[in-house]
């Protein structure tokens, strides 16, 4: 049990900052709600969600390659050999953007979203994919606190930008300080959302990049043509997964009739309440793919990975219950316009979850190198959302997004199963995890049919229950956990 223990130390650590930082980050939906209108709210929804899926292309999966290739090469010119390759790209891409901004508007926006977004989307996602390999050269030397720090700063400085042209310029102004109309323009407050980010990524590209290049390693094309031969199926999985994330929020604009940018700003911020579940997720992956990368296909228990995704299915059920026990809660970071949109958490939520699940049974084909089946799994996935997109939004509007990416996340999971099974058998507890799954979905639907919804004794009651549902896991799940934590 002394994997699975530093397993679950290493998530706290990466998590930790990444909850830090993206709690942090995750204000600012409460704070562009305030300082944006809901239509421009709505166009920092729909660009983000192509900067998502842009940057997953531009870092080509290169991030796992080098986790797997680093211990068989020499670690500085496989830093260099990436970082080279993901600059080269990322430049081509800005300059390609920057020249077909015009079609790129025409096709991909709207008549409120302009190619300056565009422009600046391109330069946020460009520096991002060329860190990310740094980045991963930190995780894989344990470099936890350096890690953590550079994402907290990143996070803070994006946060301060936001802050200063978005309250404090407009406040200059209000007050009769002309020259603030000399670099801030009060008619287009959506622009200086992406100006901050960009500053941000500048810093921290600034700080991660020069190790690319100053270090003592050589470019290695022979190295660079084997990982993209390993890594490009992982793209693949990564690109169609972040299309499946996003997709409700890049057609939404173009699927819905009218106030099509109103209804993503409402989808958008409650998407956002379930960032709880996504955060648990990506602390749990930062550290769980180095880990069983360093396991290795021989060396690790089969057991140990069981019991990972069992307790993994135990918090993320924790997490699910008590958002939706405590949503009135929540919702005081949102205006009273934005609460309509509760109804998408419980889907949003639970197709995280299954999300989660996913990316812990895909070890099995990292591990045996058959990633073309992960590959084949996403695009089925990625299919499936596009299709249930196009046919439930028109109809029933933001609510069929949030179904069809509950449907598509489990039908994934279930896939995944099936073909692992196959080719790296594991004992899963599946009958104990679908009980997780169906307690945590069934208190949380009560949870909104309680007869009362205002007090203190009203959220007594919903802490009793939520108390009682973590004490009747611990009763279950206690030899395992003592176990773990002995």
């Amino acid at each position: 049990m002394s994997k699975l223990k530093k397993l679950a130390g290493d998530t706290i650590i990466y998590g930790v900052s990444t909850i830090v930082g993206r709690l942090l980050n995750w204000l600012l939906m409460p704070f562009y709600i305030r300082t944006l209108d809901t239509e421009q709210f709505g166009g920092v929804v729909n660009i983000y969600s192509y900067i998502a899926v842009v940057l997953v292309f531009l870092t080509f999966g290169f991030e796992t390659g080098y986790f797997r290739f680093v211990k068989d090469n020499n670690r500085e010119s496989l830093l260099k050999t990436l970082g080279f390759a993901v600059t080269l790209g990322s430049v081509i891409f800005c300059a390609l953007t920057i020249v077909f901004k015009l079609p790129i508007t025409h096709v991909l926006g709207n008549d409120f979203l302009r190619p300056e977004y565009f422009i600046l989307g391109a330069l946020i996602v460009s520096l991002d994919s060329i860190t990310s390999i740094p980045y991963a050269d930190l995780r894989i030397r344990n470099r936890t606190v350096r890690f953590a720090s550079l994402k907290f700063l990143s996070v803070i400085l994006n946060i301060v930008f936001n802050v200063f042209f978005l309250v404090i310029c407009p406040y200059l102004l209000k007050n009769g300080y002309t020259f603030v109309e000399s670099f801030f323009d009060v008619n287009n407050k959506l622009i200086y959302v992406f100006v901050s980010n960009l500053i941000s990524s500048g810093i921290i590209a600034l700080i991660l990049i020069p190790g690319i290049f100053t270090n003592d390693g050589i470019f290695n094309i022979k190295l660079l043509k084997a990982i993209v031969r390993y890594s490009y199926p992982i793209m693949l999985v990564g690109l169609f997964g972040m299309i499946i994330q996003n997709i409700d929020k890049i057609l939404m604009p173009h699927l819905i009739s009218s106030n099509a940018m109103n209804a993503l700003a409402i989808y958008g911020a409650n998407y956002k309440i379930g960032v709880l579940m996504a955060l648990f997720i990506q602390s749990y992956r930062l550290a769980f793919e180095p880990f069983f990368f360093k396991e290795g296909k021989n060396n690790a228990s089969k057991e140990v990975y069981s019991k990972i995704l069992k307790f993994f299915v135990i918090f993320g059920s924790i997490i699910y219950v008590g958002v939706l026990l405590f949503i009135d809660v929540v919702n005081i970071l949102l205006l009273p316009e934005y609460y309509e949109g509760n109804v998408i958490i419980p889907y949003i939520m639970l197709g995280q979850l299954f999300f989660g699940i996913y990316y812990s049974l895909s070890l099995w084909y990292k591990l045996t190198d058959k990633t073309n089946f992960g590959a084949f799994i996403s695009c089925i996935g990625a299919v499936i959302a596009i299709i249930g997109n196009i046919i439930l939004v028109p109809n029933i509007g933001y609510i069929g997004a949030a179904i069809s990416s509950l449907v598509c996340f489990l039908l994934m999971t279930a896939l995944s199963y099936m073909l692992g099974q196959k080719y790296y058998r594991i004992n899963y507890p599946i009958r104990r995890i679908l009980s997780h799954i169906s307690l945590a979905v069934i208190i949380g639907y009560f949870a909104g049919k309680l007869p009362f919804d205002e007090g203190i004794f009203y959220l007594a009651v919903k802490g009793t229950i939520f108390v009682s549902y973590i004490g009747f896991l611990y009763v279950v799940e206690r030899k395992d956990l003592i176990k773990i934590l002995s």
